[in-house]
C-alpha cells in the first residue's frame, strides 16, 4: 500500500511541476498578436461534380485509405453573379470636377448610396444628393446613377461698380447699370476658387450718329450723357426744321449712337450754272424763264455737284424749256390714205390752222385741224378724220346668185329670202365696188348625227316651219320628243330640239358557264362556286346595244394549313388537313414521338380566299417520361385521372418542370428533359480565424447568400447550418449553427451570413460544410469551407497577469511538495 502510496505522491507532484513549467513559460512569453485570416475555400465545394466522382483522402492509424461517397451533381457556373461595387464618379466636365465633392462615393456597395455634396469653397443650395449603386449589381465598373447637387460661387470681394442693398443682394453702384452676376473659375488643379462679379458697366455718353455733314449739323450733340437729348438742325444752305436726338438711359456701350427721328433738309438756293444753258433766260427780280422762241415752266432745282462728299457743293439743275416748233401732218395709212387729203397740214406754224378734206370718191364734210400755241411737239397737230363715205358707185355686171334687179332696185330671188341691199366697198386701190348683201338661200334642217338611243328617222330633212318627231329606238323606252326648223331656215344645222328620255331595262341572258348556271330561270353560282349572283346590261357604244353581264361568284379554293416552323412540322401530323375544301374538317394531331390529343380543324363554308388559313387551335403536344428521373425530381401520378404531376425532391428548391426538348439533325425525334430543381448552396464560404490554436477553433464562418443554378435564388431557403466537417465534405455531429435566410439578396458576396465558431473540432475535422435548410429538408450537400490545420497546433500565448493573481513558480512548488506530505502521512 505504501508502494502505491508513493507511487501517486510522485505523479501527482510532477504534474503539477508540468503545470508550473507551462504557466512561467506562458508568464515570460507575450501574447501574440492575433491577424484575421482570409483562407480559401475549398475548390471541392465549388467545382462542378459528377455524380459518380469520389474523393480519396488518407485516413489517420490503421484506418488506411476512404473512398468518399458520390455526391449529387451540382452546376455552378464558373462566372458567379459576384455582387460588385460601383465605379467612381467620373467628371468630364473640367469645372464641375473642381464643383462637386464625390469623395464618398469611392466603392459603393449593391443597393447602397453614398453623399454628394458641394466641393469648397463653393455654396450649396439646397440638400446634398445622393448617388445609388443599382440593387443586387454584378457588373464590374458599374457608372452610379446620381444627380447633381445645387452649387453656387463663393461670395466674392467688393470690386469697382458694384454694392450690395439692404437684402445682402449684388447691386450696380450709381454711374454704371447693368445685371450683376456672380461668376467663378476653379483655380488649376482644384486648388481654389477665383470669384469675380460681372454686368455691371459703367455709364458712357452715346456716340455723335452718323450723318451727311453736308446736310445735317450735329454739332450741338458731343458728349450727351445717358438719359440726355440734344437738337439736329439742317446745315447751310439747306432749308428745313430740326429733330431731336436721345441718348437712351443706362446706356453703356460708347459706341451706341443717338436715335434721333429723321430730317428733311432741302436745297432751294444755289449758284446759276455758267453758261446759262440755252432756252433759259432770268428776269430782274431773279426768276427764270423760259427764253423766246421756247415754250414750258422754268425750273431751277438745286442738286448734288460731283464734289458734294469733299465741299459740300450744290450745282442749279434748270428744267421744263422746250424749242417751239411746227406742227406736222400725220401719217395715215391702208383705206384712211384713201378717204383723207392732208395735204394742206403738211407744216402748220404754232397757233395756224389747216383742213382736211375728203378724198374723190368719197365724200364728206371737211374737218380743220390745228397746231397749238407755243407747240413743242411735232406730232403736235390737233384733227378729227372728216366722216368720208362711198355714196355713189356703178352696178354689179354679174349679180351674183340669190339677188335680181327689179324696178330699177334689187331683191332676193325666188328661194331666198331676206332684204338685197347694194353697198360700195373700198378697195385697197382707192377704187369703189359694188357689193350686193342681205340674201339667203332657204335649205331645210337635216337630222343631227344621231345616237342609237334615239329614232331621229322622222328628221332627216324638215323643211323650214315644219316639226318632226324623235322617239327611242329599240330596245331602249322613254318619251318623245318634238323638233322643229324655223321658217326662213337658212342653216342645214338649225333644227331644234331636245334628248328624250331613253331607258333600256332588259337584254338577253348570256350562255350559262364560267361559274354560273340558271335553275327554273334564277341564276345561281355553279358548283364549285360561291357568291350572289348579279346581271347587269353594259351599252356597248360603238355598237349601240346592251350586253348582258353576269358577277358575284368566284371559285372556291381551299384552305391552307397555318405556317409552321421546323419543329413544329415534326410535332404535327398534317397529313389530314392538305387542301381542305370549303365547309369541310379535318384533324391535326401529335406525331411520334410526341404524344398528345388531336384537334379538328374547319375551312369555312363558301370559302373563296385562296390564303384563308384552316381554323382552329393545335393540340398541346408532350414527350415520353425521362426514365429514369434525374436526380432532385419527384414524380407522382394521381390515382384519379392518372395526371402526372412533378416536384423537387427533398433538399432541392426550384420548380420542377418537364421540357421536351427536339433532337438535332433531320429525323425528328424528341428528348423529355427535367428542369427546375437544384440544390441551394452558399456561393461563397470562408473561415475568418479570431485567435485559433492548441485544438480550438477560434473564428467566424463567412459565406454568401444561395445559388439555384447560376442566380442567387433564396426563395426556398428558411435557414442555414454550419456543421464540422470530415475529409469527404461530409457534416459530423451536431451543427455548429445556424442563421436564418434574409430573403433579399440578388448578387453573390462572402459576408452576408457569418456563424460563430468557439469550440474544439470533432476527431477527423477538415473543415466546416454549409447546409441549406428548405421546407423539406436539408440539402443533400453544401459547400466546403477548409479550415487550415496550421491553426489548430499553434501555441496560444497568454498575456502576463498581475503578480497577485498569478502563483510564482517557487509557490507551486511548495503547494506540491506540501501536498505530497499529506499523502505521505495517509
Amino acid at each position: 500500500m505504501e508502494v502505491l502510496f508513493s507511487r501517486r505522491r510522485s505523479l501527482l507532484l510532477l504534474l503539477l511541476l508540468s503545470s508550473a513549467v507551462a504557466t512561467a513559460d506562458v508568464a515570460d512569453s507575450p501574447r501574440s498578436n492575433s491577424q484575421l485570416s482570409w483562407p480559401r475555400s475549398s475548390v471541392r465545394g465549388r467545382a462542378l461534380q459528377e455524380a459518380n466522382n469520389s474523393n480519396v483522402s488518407g485516413g489517420n492509424g490503421a484506418e488506411g485509405p476512404r473512398t468518399c461517397p458520390p455526391k449529387p451533381v451540382v452546376s455552378i457556373l464558373d462566372q458567379k453573379p459576384m455582387c460588385q461595387f460601383c465605379s467612381s464618379i467620373t467628371i468630364e466636365d473640367p469645372v464641375k470636377r473642381c464643383m462637386y465633392n464625390v469623395s464618398k462615393c469611392d466603392g459603393v456597395q449593391p443597393g447602397q448610396k453614398c453623399e454628394i455634396d458641394c466641393a469648397a469653397p463653393y455654396v450649396r443650395v439646397g440638400n446634398t444628393t445622393d448617388g445609388s449603386c443599382a440593387e443586387g449589381n454584378s457588373i464590374p465598373n458599374r457608372m452610379l446613377t446620381w444627380d447633381e447637387p445645387q452649387c453656387i460661387c463663393p461670395e466674392p470681394d467688393a470690386q469697382q461698380g458694384y454694392r450690395k442693398d439692404r437684402s445682402g443682394a449684388w447691386q450696380c453702384s450709381n454711374g454704371f447699370a447693368g445685371t450683376p452676376v456672380v461668376e467663378c473659375e476653379p483655380l488649376p488643379g482644384c486648388a481654389g476658387v477665383n470669384t469675380y462679379l460681372t454686368g455691371c458697366k459703367k455709364l458712357q455718353p452715346c456716340a455723335m450718329p452718323s450723318v451727311d455733314t453736308c446736310r445735317y449739323d450735329v454739332s450741338r450733340c458731343t458728349s450727351v450723357e445717358p438719359g440726355g437729348s440734344c437738337q439736329v438742325h439742317c446745315q447751310k444752305p439747306l432749308l428745313g426744321n430740326y429733330t431731336v436726338a436721345v441718348c437712351k438711359d443706362l446706356n453703356t456701350d460708347e459706341n451706341q449712337e443717338l436715335d434721333y427721328y429723321p430730317l428733311t433738309c432741302l436745297l432751294e438756293d444755289c449758284p446759276d450754272p455758267s453758261p446759262w444753258p440755252e432756252g433759259y433766260n432770268k428776269t430782274a427780280d431773279g426768276k427764270w424763264v423760259c427764253a423766246e422762241g421756247y415754250n414750258g415752266t422754268a425750273r431751277n432745282r438745286c442738286e448734288l455737284g460731283n464734289s458734294w462728299k469733299q465741299d459740300c457743293a450744290a450745282v442749279a439743275a434748270l428744267s421744263g424749256c422746250y424749242k417751239v416748233v411746227n406742227c406736222m401732218a400725220p401719217q395715215v395709212e391702208g383705206l384712211d390714205a384713201c378717204k383723207y387729203d392732208m395735204a394742206a397740214c403738211q407744216s402748220v406754224a404754232p397757233g395756224e390752222t389747216c383742213e382736211v378734206h375728203c378724198k374723190n370718191p368719197f365724200t364728206g364734210v371737211k374737218t380743220t385741224a390745228y397746231c397749238p400755241e407755243g407747240n413743242v411737239n411735232p406730232n403736235g397737230l390737233v384733227w378729227t378724220p372728216p366722216p368720208c363715205a362711198l355714196e355713189t358707185c356703178g352696178e354689179p355686171g354679174n349679180p351674183p346668185a340669190g339677188y335680181m334687179r327689179m324696178g330699177g332696185g334689187w331683191q332676193c330671188a325666188q328661194s331666198y329670202t331676206g332684204f338685197a341691199v347694194k353697198e360700195c366697198e373700198p378697195t385697197l386701190s382707192c377704187e369703189a365696188r359694188p357689193v350686193l348683201t342681205g340674201c339667203a338661200q332657204l335649205v331645210p334642217c337635216l337630222a343631227p348625227q344621231g345616237d342609237c338611243r334615239f329614232d331621229m328617222y322622222g328628221c332627216i330633212s324638215v323643211q323650214p316651219g315644219q316639226q318632226c318627231q324623235i322617239e327611242c329606238k329599240a330596245p331602249f323606252a322613254g318619251t318623245v320628243t318634238q323638233a322643229a326648223c324655223p321658217s326662213g331656215n337658212t342653216d342645214p344645222n338649225g333644227l331644234v330640239w331636245s334628248f328624250p328620255t331613253c331607258e333600256i331595262k332588259t337584254c338577253a341572258d348570256p350562255p350559262s358557264g364560267g361559274g354560273y348556271r340558271k335553275v327554273q330561270g334564277k341564276w345561281e353560282c355553279a358548283p364549285g362556286y360561291s357568291g350572289t349572283v348579279v346581271k347587269t346590261c353594259r351599252w356597248v357604244e360603238a355598237e349601240c346595244r346592251a350586253e348582258p353581264e353576269l358577277s358575284g361568284c368566284q371559285p372556291e379554293a381551299p384552305c391552307k394549313l397555318p405556317a409552321m416552323s421546323d419543329v413544329e412540322r415534326c410535332m404535327y401530323d398534317t397529313s389530314d388537313c392538305m387542301n381542305v375544301l370549303p365547309g369541310k374538317l379535318c384533324s391535326i394531331s401529335c406525331q411520334a414521338p410526341y404524344l398528345g390529343p388531336s384537334e379538328d380543324f374547319s375551312c369555312p363554308v363558301a370559302n373563296t380566299d385562296p390564303d384563308q388559313l384552316l381554323q382552329g387551335i393545335l393540340p398541346v403536344c408532350g414527350c415520353g417520361e425521362q426514365i429514369p428521373l434525374p436526380q432532385g425530381y419527384n414524380m407522382t401520378i394521381s390515382e384519379q385521372d392518372l395526371s402526372i404531376s412533378y416536384h423537387c425532391e427533398p433538399g432541392y428548391g426550384g420548380r420542377a418542370e418537364k421540357l421536351c426538348q427536339p433532337g438535332a439533325g433531320f429525323v425528328c425525334t424528341v428528348d423529355p428533359v427535367m428542369v427546375g430543381c437544384a440544390i441551394p448552396m452558399a456561393c461563397e464560404g470562408v473561415f475568418v480565424d479570431d485567435g485559433s490554436g492548441e485544438g480550438v477553433a477560434r473564428g467566424d464562418v463567412n459565406f454568401g447568400p444561395a445559388l439555384l443554378g447560376s442566380t442567387v435564388d433564396e426563395a426556398d431557403v428558411r435557414n442555414y447550418l454550419v456543421f464540422w466537417a470530415d475529409s469527404c465534405e461530409e457534416p459530423m455531429g451536431r451543427e455548429v449553427g445556424r442563421i436564418a435566410a434574409k430573403q433579399g439578396e440578388t448578387c453573390c458576396r462572402v459576408d452576408v451570413y457569418s456563424v460563430s465558431v468557439r469550440e474544439r473540432p470533432p476527431t477527423g475535422a477538415t473543415g466546416f460544410v454549409v447546409v441549406a435548410e428548405l421546407a423539406n429538408g436539408l440539402a443533400p450537400r453544401g459547400v466546403f469551407v477548409e479550415l487550415d490545420p496550421e491553426l489548430m497546433t499553434r501555441t496560444i500565448a497568454m498575456a502576463a497577469a498581475p503578480a497577485a493573481a498569478q502563483p510564482a513558480f517557487t509557490t507551486l512548488i511548495l503547494c506540491a511538495l506540501a501536498f505530497s506530505g499529506l499523502l505521505s502521512r495517509r
